[in-house]
């Protein structure tokens, strides 16, 4: 279940910090990147949130070998989605864990944590 304060954005501009609650509460401390000309490292896990919702999460990796990931994410993209990003645990599993957490997680709008 998501927790009462989904999203707080400090910062300002492009460089703004965006606290984020994945489905199992636990939460994440995400940047938003810059909307264009955004270069994926490979040592990063990033995130499409368009409207509050979070409708794609992955690596580098995942557009590279997973075709339906490269369409949700260019769909997404094309939709006008805000790109948020974190560094990507090491370890494959909790790297699908994360992905898992974040997909589909939701902002409550109108709360601050």
């Amino acid at each position: 279940m998501i927790g009462l304060d989904s999203i707080t954005e400090t910062g300002s501009g492009e460089a703004a910090s965006v606290l984020w609650t994945g489905r199992s509460g636990r939460r994440y401390l995400m940047e938003r990147e810059r909307e264009a000309g955004v270069a994926m490292a490979p040592s990063r896990l990033y995130a499409l949130e368009n409207n509050g919702v979070i409708g794609w999460a992955g690596t580098a990796e995942d557009l590279i070998g997973d075709h339906r990931a490269r369409e949700k994410f260019r769909r997404l993209s094309a939709g006008g989605a805000s790109m948020l990003s974190l560094v990507a645990p090491r370890d494959p599993l909790a790297v699908m864990t994360l992905v898992w957490d974040l997909e589909g997680s939701r902002r409550a709008l109108g709360r601050a944590a």
